[in-house]
């Protein structure tokens, strides 16, 4: 009898030793499994950190404090930040500036500033270098709306289609065109003049082509790890095309004018738009 109590005694201690093993083999493997399935939840879930960043810059040439500019009774840069606060997509709201006047300006609409350096708001200093500085102080931004307040006609739905397509179909380079249908000449090394986009015998008429993109300088979305490597556009690239009336880049003083000319053609009066946004959300 003692035998055989010995012998079951030993049979369950086997087999709890053997089931005390397979649980500790199990644990390492459960938590590895958790975290692999948290990791992977966490960033299907994981929505981009996008920034909108104006940079304006005190020391324009062709027209002086060109950004402060006044269509409509409202500054270019004032126009540009409501228009980025009615798309009401970003994190944050930027303006990179080296003037007093401007930071004033940004800081009434709700924008944050940006003290940008002399050195980066030089004439001679790129777009790129000082979006490049204001990303060494923002490490966390994934995506750079780079928005130009030169652009005075820009809607919030061009922003919108442009975020969507940066953030949700992962376009790494999204950015404003205006499709146009003109033949281009230029000249060759010889200095003659030479068909630059179509074929002289085979002149195209207008309805016979797509025409092509002309960079219209309203908005460059781009991925920060462009910016890290020097370029504005690359990887995957897509285009919001915007309407030939809406294109107008201020650059001189006829822009400017025209600008005023079109804007009481262009603008939506802002009773009106919130009288559609109070009959939108009733309905």
């Amino acid at each position: 009898m003692t035998v055989r109590n010995s012998h079951w005694v030993a049979l369950f201690s086997q087999l709890f030793v053997l089931s005390a093993s397979v649980v500790l083999f199990m644990i390492p493997i459960y938590l590895l499994w958790s975290h692999i399935t948290y990791e992977q939840n966490h960033l299907s879930n994981y929505k981009p950190h996008v920034v909108a960043l104006i940079l304006a810059r005190g020391g324009s040439k062709g027209i002086p404090r060109k950004n402060l500019a006044v269509i409509q009774n409202t500054t270019l840069l004032r126009r540009s930040l409501d228009t980025i606060n009615d798309c009401g997509l970003f994190h944050d709201v930027w303006v990179s500036t080296d003037d007093k006047e401007i930071a004033a300006e940004a800081e009434l609409a709700g924008a944050k500033v940006f003290h940008r350096s002399a050195e980066t708001a030089s004439d001679e200093a790129t777009s790129l270098s000082a979006v490049k500085e204001f990303s060494m102080y923002h490490q966390k931004v994934d995506i750079f709306a780079i928005i130009q307040c030169t652009s005075p006609f820009m809607t919030a739905e061009y922003l919108t289609r442009a975020y969507k397509m940066a953030v949700n179909q992962k376009f790494e380079s999204v950015f404003s065109v205006t499709r146009t249908h003109k033949l281009r000449w230029k000249l060759n090394s010889d200095g003659q003049l030479q068909p630059s986009n179509f074929d002289v015998t085979k002149r195209p008429r207008r309805q016979d082509w797509d025409g092509e993109y002309v960079e219209n300088g309203m908005f460059y979305f781009t991925y920060k790890n462009l910016i890290v490597n020097n370029k504005l556009q690359g990887g995957k690239l897509g285009v919001v095309v915007i309407p030939i009336n809406r294109s107008l880049e201020i650059d001189t003083q006829f822009d400017l004018q025209a600008a005023r000319l079109l804007a009481p053609l262009l603008d939506k009066p802002k009773n009106l738009t919130n009288r559609t946004n109070e009959m939108i959300k009733k309905s």
